[in-house]
């Protein structure tokens, strides 16, 4: 049962990773705090984060990783809580965690851990959790904030952290709503675009190599100019391009499709990464020499299938071995991305703390705010950092 407004300090609204990070730091804190998700259960974007395995954290996790509306910000957060403060966090819970070439995982190979020992410290702490719990309106008043959820319950406290997430994978509890929660308080939103996301493109390769991966290095083209690049999986699909290397990559084509209207958007693979543009040539005329049929000479560097529309371009004199262009026509949406890019100006809320320059009383964690890192731990590490900082009271 809700209890009243005098038993609880801090709300947060969100059990996703800031979420969770948040109540327990209150909790620590020692203030009385409660859970308002929206979800059935918490955590359930945590549970299937690194493919069900939650990259909870990355080796070379650092301010110099993000991108914000407000760099400062990345940093005085995560020199209260970085690295090795959220690995002792979880170490002191009794998580045991690996490496994996740099991106950190619990040895159990199961989000599911993570989430349990999370569950198991808020019942220690004692803090509430009201599951099933959307949040209609959030008012203020000279006493704290009054968190209304559609179904009428009502939550009362002084302090309020809203960790709701930004907009990838609604139906996993992240729909926007806390946007407009916080907007209603007078913050600014950054357009959300998605991010780590696959790319829309028509063009024959696609459609005739779905299903097809190839190891690839890949750039970002806006205006022609190259904006990224990234090395990994190219997977072609019915839609366009998908693999890990498009998704490290799509962050600033999604701007400049969504949030600019740019025009003039592409990418460039590399087919054949592993050998440069001479020892390719050097190749193809070691193979010429030595009687390979026309049809044969990309045999055994390209899937067989990849190589035959290869050659057909190369016979045409195209370079498209080491550059092989596709214009991009936008992305997949919110339920295929990753991750969020964009939302609340990072620039409202007070650096060292996280409240709200816009209503006292109020905190942003997680992404629900203007922060973004790459793929492999940055953004969960994000989440714990920003979460926990945000739920430590003003005297901490």
């Amino acid at each position: 049962m809700i209890r009243s407004k005098s038993e609880f300090q801090t709300a947060i609204i969100g059990g996703g990773a800031a979420g969770l990070a948040a109540a327990i730091s209150a909790g620590r804190a020692g203030h009385s705090a409660v859970i308002c998700e929206r979800m059935p259960r918490l955590g359930k974007k945590v549970l299937i984060s690194g493919g069900g395995r939650c990259n909870l954290l990355n080796e070379k996790f650092h301010a110099s990783s993000y991108s914000s509306s407000c760099p400062e910000l990345v940093r005085s957060v995560l020199n209260r809580f970085g690295k090795i403060k959220i690995l002792n966090f979880f170490k002191e819970l009794g998580l045991k965690v690996c490496s994996e070439e740099g991106r950190l995982f619990p040895v159990t190979n199961q989000a599911s851990s993570v989430v349990k020992i999370l569950e198991l410290e808020l019942a220690r702490l004692q803090v509430g959790v009201e599951l099933n719990f959307e949040v209609a309106e959030l008012g203020t008043s000279p006493a704290g904030f009054s968190l209304i959820a559609k179904d009428g319950r009502r939550v009362e406290s002084q302090k309020v952290i809203l960790a709701g997430g930004g907009r990838s994978y609604p139906a996993l509890g992240s729909d926007g709503n806390a946007y407009r929660l916080a907007e209603r308080l007078g913050h600014r939103k950054i357009d959300p675009v998605p991010s780590a996301v696959p790319l829309v493109i028509k063009d024959r390769w696609c459609h005739l190599l779905q299903g097809q991966r190839i190891i690839s290095k890949v750039k970002s083209l806006i205006g022609g100019s190259v904006v990224g690049e990234a090395s990994g999986e190219v997977l072609f699909t019915q839609h366009g391009l998908s693999g890990t290397a498009i998704l490290d990559v799509s962050e600033s084509i999604s701007i400049a499709v969504h949030r600019d209207k740019k025009e003039t958007v592409g990418v460039s693979l590399d087919l054949i990464p592993y050998l440069s543009d001479e020892e390719l040539t050097d190749e193809l005329a070691r193979r010429a020499s030595h009687g390979f049929k026309e049809e044969d000479l990309l045999t055994g560097l390209l899937p067989n299938k990849l190589a035959g529309l290869a050659w057909e371009e190369l016979k045409a004199g195209s370079r498209g071995l080491k550059d092989k262009r596709f214009r991009v026509l936008g992305t997949r949406g919110w339920n295929e991305a990753e991750f969020t890019c964009g939302g609340i100006d990072a620039r409202d809320v007070e650096v060292r703390t996280l409240e709200s320059k816009c209503q006292r009383g109020l905190y942003l964690a997680g992404e629900i705010l203007d922060v973004q890192g790459p793929r492999g731990g940055y953004n969960l590490g994000w989440a714990w950092a920003s979460g926990y900082v945000a739920g430590l009271t003003e005297q901490t």
